[in-house]
């Protein structure tokens, strides 16, 4: 059988724009509101399963890197294969004419700043023709609505197409993510490969001064030294019954960091299971902007894992069946084409750095209570999110901010 290779992969650090083109008429978040749940859905659902999947450890993804690919591969396919796709997507019944210029639109809404944030999306269908023959339908909407750029290339010279492959990883990635494919098989088609970067200072930088080294609990109990970055002035943030929250924006307000953590430091180790889109948007909706100590660990995280089984446990068999999958409309082969991998890494760095430094001064007199204190000293939850639509760009669990 002929199996379809999806490759996701992003870093934080590259610095050259592949942006989409601005569409004349501004794009509104209303516009774009409905693909944009789509994304938000997804990044919980997986961000569930692979947390299922890796018990302790470390979890990173980038929900819009996966959401762009799984469109653009939609468009390739047919009958249940395609339906199965759009339920693990939450939208059963869509239609992909119709969500193509939607996700057009909200990939131009995400990448149109200018200075900072720097946020870039770049796609690219690299394939066999001797091995495929790709319909020109599909390439030539994946090129309009995905700026995605299409290359015929000769598997059967490995060592070039490796080298061919890997070598748009990493310039698309500034030297940080050196490739993205170990091998290729005789019975590999094609690779659709996306890559999402996003770069930006605070809106409000930290002193580095006071950076301070503080214990990390983890999860069994065991502590690690990290690097802890602080300080005291105005957030927005939440306590709620069960979680405790603070959002950090980054240059120009479009973006924020968002940090959770259960308020009981003796919660069970899946406590995050019953955090979820609604109860993420709730805490949102329920922030105050007013003076906070806040503590979080420097983070400098990677991650990669094949995204197979947790798209299963989501619904989604055919489009892995080499026998049931339907991909005609992408194209032809020899034998069926069918999904045999979805590579997926990232790489997140947070730190002390960015922006320009800024101070709140507040002069009163009387007595008065100390501020909230948000310590990150335990695991907790990441999401980093464009603001107006609340489109999650990573999300992650911090097992251990030294691993």
């Amino acid at each position: 059988m002929r199996p379809l290779i999806l490759c996701l992969f992003l870093s934080l650090f590259a610095c050259q724009k592949d942006t989409l083109p601005a569409d004349q008429n501004p794009i509104s978040a209303e516009d774009v509101a409905d693909v944009a749940q789509m994304s938000q859905s997804l990044a919980w659902d997986l961000f569930a399963q692979e947390k299922l999947a890796k018990p302790g450890e470390n979890v990173l993804l980038s929900p819009f890197s996966i959401h762009t690919a799984l469109l653009q591969a939609i468009n390739g396919a047919r009958g249940n294969t395609r339906d199965e796709l759009f339920k693990a997507l939450h939208c059963q019944g869509c239609l992909i004419d119709e969500i193509n210029p939607l996700q057009k639109d909200l990939t131009t809404l995400l990448t149109q700043q200018s200075g900072q944030p720097q946020v870039t999306v770049a796609n690219h269908f690299f394939y066999d023709a001797s091995r495929m023959t790709v319909k020109g339908p599909f390439l030539e909407t994946l090129h309009t609505y995905y700026n995605c750029e299409s290359s015929d290339l000769p598997f059967d010279d490995i060592q070039n197409a490796l080298s061919q492959i890997n070598g748009w990883v990493k310039d698309h990635t500034q030297n940080k993510i050196d490739g993205i494919l170990d091998k290729i098989a005789q019975e590999d088609v094609a690779f659709l490969i996306n890559a999402l970067h996003f770069k930006a200072d605070w809106a409000t930088g930290f002193d580095e001064e006071q950076t301070v080294q503080l214990p990390f609990t983890k999860e069994d109990g065991q502590q690690v030294t990290a690097s802890f970055v602080n300080a005291d002035r105005n957030f927005n943030f939440v306590q709620s019954e069960d979680y405790r929250l603070v959002d950090i924006p980054f240059q120009d307000s479009t973006y924020s960091f968002s940090l959770v953590q259960p308020v009981a430091s003796n919660q069970a180790t899946d406590w995050h299971a019953n955090l979820d889109a609604a109860v993420y948007q709730n805490l949102l909706d329920q922030m105050v902007f007013d003076r906070a100590m806040v503590f979080f660990p420097r983070l400098k995280l990677a991650y990669k894992n094949d995204l197979i089984q947790s798209l299963k446990n989501l619904g989604v068999q055919d489009a892995f069946s080499d026998r049931n999958a339907d991909f005609t409309l992408m194209g032809t082969a020899s034998q069926n084409i069918f999904i045999n991998q979805i590579k997926h890494k990232a790489i997140l760095e947070v730190d002390e750095h960015g922006a320009e430094g800024a101070a709140v001064t507040s002069i009163g007199f009387g007595i008065t209570s100390a501020p909230p204190l948000f310590k990150y000293d335990r695991p907790f939850v990441l999401v980093l999110r464009h603001i107006p639509t609340n489109t999650p760009m990573f999300i992650g669990y911090v097992a251990d901010p030294t691993s």
